[in-house]
């Protein structure tokens, strides 16, 4: 039992979220924990058993006087009598029907323990010695443990002694966030009401909510009912960013709505506390800690009351609300009720330190402004297939990755999520790929949206204007080229997941398939008049002449491997590619170029490709040149039009990766424990590989298994459509960055293509039918 339980109602439920959110931490991760603190009301029980059968309450009854005279023989953590009498005060008794284990206080501790395992694992037959052996050695170790604040005696009113508090703050299942973003940076917002990450002021940034890679204490923002919810639901206003969560209590009923406003100076976050029935007691707890979760900022209250700046460094924020504010442990919070028909905001923007106090914001007009603009945004879109409204989420996603100054689209808005619970592939995606480029290009033209088509093909020349041989995989917002990875050493991680990471060394790498990927960019941008014909004719040539050397190196692929370089078959296909498109337009366009030359070397690519990189026994192509593995990257030769989906070796590539590579009916990327990326084996299911498989079904004419997996994979969204990089079929949870671009890009070209309008069908026009 612990001795310093908070007192009050709202207290008790704040400490129960804190223990429940500790149960789900210990559940998800597979492990199992004990812990100590009273659940003395009916109501406390079921708010953390909540219908689990793995989760088990154990009542310890015994005499007052036998538990008090236990309690003074602690060395530490002891209880004040007073505290004792007030816990058997509100104790109310188990109820036949709530299945506790009931253990007589009075028996040794040794037996105690031994007979709470045996009713938790009665399949164990030890003595009760060995039992409690077994179970010091290998129970699982706990989260962290976190002082909590001193507690006071209720008829004395001194402080009681401060004992242990379990730190349960975990943060939620990845598919448990939601997002809202004004197309500079973006946040994600749990069902819980929390902002558990947000970059300020771009996408790239440091976080100032990081509690999403650590604790609360790493930074949030959370408004929420301060007793137990009944029940929470969640949406977006029609086709727009702006969130609404609400929160059915015993007392009534409240809604939350989160947006970022478009078309402001300075970027802010606006939260709208809306009663809908009857009086429902709230709490707003606010942590800022700017630099990734590490740098505590100065407060202090505005001149007019009206609210509080935080300053740090670079940074400063101003909170502003008509609820009172207070300070507490580095903190921001308030605690105010709301009433049907009531409406209560906070506002919290960023700005420059060296600048004055951003101004304040008319919030309902910035409302009216931003949900405009969102429909008429999703409004544009054109495409009008039975998967219209996945399709139009999806768009809503993309732009808001987008940076609006620059047109570069980010890969996801966070970084160092893991693909695999706990694991150690965590990379930051908080910059621009080439390899999404042409899909991206193609996605947006093909859904109606050719002004964002236009800035994406911008962005890509600029960003890789310069001498060829500096090539890189990904640039910064603006196209910066200095993307060095370290460590953050003061963030545990996603539940632990180790290390986090800042920048990204893979930048720095070759990887031969962003040639092909930025050619064919340049010219589906010529043909479908995003450009003049002649631009980046010249940057086309050199880079042409650069990869006519360079294509036979091996390099480290697609997956961005860190095991050392391979010749990857489908690095070589997207050299190929880039011969193949720039010939072409050669070609159709009269440009002044070596074509004979060209033509010879795009065809000793193909017939280098077709004989090194495939397996004739297994009627296979492998992921490199002698190689055994398979690699889901192979989905896509079809789909650049390498050969025709017909054609025998594609149907054998297909059938091996259906037959090697899926897990419960989707796509792994390759084998990890094959030891090709220098990692340690494990990870989820790559979505993106999963599109590409029904890609290959439309083009087989498999319409049926086509539309079977799409829409399988358009069940694996969140509440609010939205997907990150992986998927564990076995936890069925997400994983990975999040939400993540290239999934959604995936989605939006696989329903073009499954209503014969996508890049599947036109990237492969024109493909070899076999050689």
């Amino acid at each position: 039992m612990n001795s310093a339980h908070p007192l009050d109602d709202r207290g008790w439920w704040s400490w129960l979220e804190k223990i429940a959110a500790w149960i789900d931490g210990c559940r998800q991760l597979g492990t199992g924990g004990v812990i100590t603190s009273p659940a003395l009301r009916r109501s406390h029980r079921d708010f953390l058993t909540r219908g689990q059968p793995d989760v088990r309450i154990v009542y310890l009854h015994g005499e007052r006087a036998l538990i008090a005279s236990r309690l003074a023989a602690r060395e530490e953590h002891s209880m004040v009598p007073s505290l004792l009498d007030h816990q058997f005060s509100i104790l109310e008794e188990p109820e036949p029907d709530e299945d506790l284990i009931l253990i007589d206080v009075s028996r040794p501790v040794e037996d105690i323990v031994a007979e709470i395992l045996r009713k938790l694992t009665p399949q164990v037959r030890e003595n009760p010695s060995d039992a409690v052996a077994r179970y010091s050695s290998e129970r699982p170790a706990l989260p962290p443990v976190t002082p909590c604040g001193p507690q006071t005696d209720p008829s004395t009113g001194t402080l009681a002694r401060r004992g242990p508090f379990i730190g349960s703050d975990l943060p939620l299942d990845i598919e448990d966030y939601a997002l809202i973003g004004d197309c500079t940076t973006a946040a994600l917002v749990g069902h819980n009401g929390s902002i558990d990450w947000l970059c300020w002021p771009r996408f790239d940034s440091g976080a100032v909510f990081a509690a999403l890679l650590g604790t609360s204490e790493h930074g949030r923002w959370r408004i929420s009912p301060a007793g137990p919810t009944v029940r929470t639901s969640r949406t977006y206003h029609d086709d727009t960013l702006i969130l609404e969560t609400v929160f059915d209590t015993a007392d009534g009923s409240v809604a939350l709505m989160d947006f970022m406003p478009m078309g402001q100076g300075n970027s802010s976050v606006i939260r709208l506390v809306k009663g809908r029935r009857g009086k429902v007691a709230m709490q707003m707890h606010l942590v800022l800690r700017f630099d990734y979760g590490v740098t505590v900022p100065w407060v202090t209250q505005l001149e007019d009351g009206s609210g509080v700046t935080a300053i740090a460094g670079a940074n400063q924020t101003v909170l502003r609300s008509p609820v009172p504010l207070q300070g507490e442990n580095f903190a921001t919070v308030a605690e105010f009720d709301v009433v049907e028909g009531e409406c209560v905001p906070f506002v919290l923007t960023h700005g420059p330190s060296h600048l004055p106090t951003p101004p304040e914001i008319d919030w309902n007009a910035a409302l009216q402004k931003t949900e405009s603009f969102w429909r008429g945004w999703s409004s544009r879109c054109s495409h009008l297939g039975p998967w219209r409204e996945a399709v139009k989420r999806s768009l809503l996603t993309l732009k808001a990755l987008t940076c609006a100054e620059t047109g570069g689209i980010v890969a996801a808005l966070t970084t160092s999520l893991p693909e695999q619970l706990g694991g150690e592939r965590n990379w930051d995606y908080r910059y621009c790929w080439l390899r999404d480029a042409t899909f991206t290009l193609m996605a947006l033209v093909s859904a109606g949206y050719r002004d964002e088509a236009r800035a994406w093909g911008q962005w890509l020349r600029r960003s890789v204007a310069g001498s060829p041989h500096q090539l890189q995989i990904m640039y910064g917002l603006s196209g910066e080229r200095q993307l060095i990875e370290w460590e953050v050493p003061w963030l545990p991680g996603y539940r632990g997941a180790a290390p986090v990471r800042v920048g990204n060394a893979a930048s720095a790498q070759l990887q031969l398939d962003v040639y092909g990927e930025l050619i064919d960019a340049l010219c589906q941008g010529r043909s479908l008049g995003l450009a003049p014909v002649g631009a980046g004719w010249p940057l086309q040539q050199k880079l042409i002449e650069h990869l006519e050397q360079i294509w036979e190196q091996p390099d480290e692929g697609i997956w961005e491997v860190r095991g050392g370089r391979r010749h990857f078959t489908f690095s070589k296909v997207m050299a190929w590619v880039a011969l193949d498109r720039t010939v072409r337009d050669a070609e159709r366009f009269k440009f002044s170029a070596p074509l004979e030359s060209w033509r010879k070397v795009r065809d000793r690519m193909h017939a280098t490709i077709c004989e090194r990189g495939f397996d004739s026994e297994r009627n296979t192509f492998t992921q490199s040149f002698g190689s055994s593995e398979l690699d889901a990257s192979l989905l896509l030769m079809p789909l650049v039009g390498f050969l025709s989906a017909d054609d025998p070796r594609v149907r054998g590539t297909v059938a091996a990766i259906e037959r090697d590579l899926m897990i419960d009916g989707l796509v792994l990327r390759y084998r990890t424990e094959a030891d090709i990326d220098g990692l340690a084996p494990g990870e989820g299911v790559f979505l993106p590989c999963s599109f590409w498989l029904a890609n290959n079904y439309r083009l087989q004419h498999r319409d049926a298994e086509a539309c079977a997996l799409f829409e399988r994979l358009l069940s694996l969204r969140n509440d609010v459509g939205l997907l990150a990089e992986e998927y564990d079929p076995k936890t069925q949870r997400q994983l990975g960055n999040f939400p993540q671009a290239f999934s959604h890009l995936a989605l939006i070209g696989t329903a073009l293509s499954l209503h014969d309008v996508g890049p599947a069908q036109q990237r492969s026009q024109g493909a070899k039918p076999g050689s």
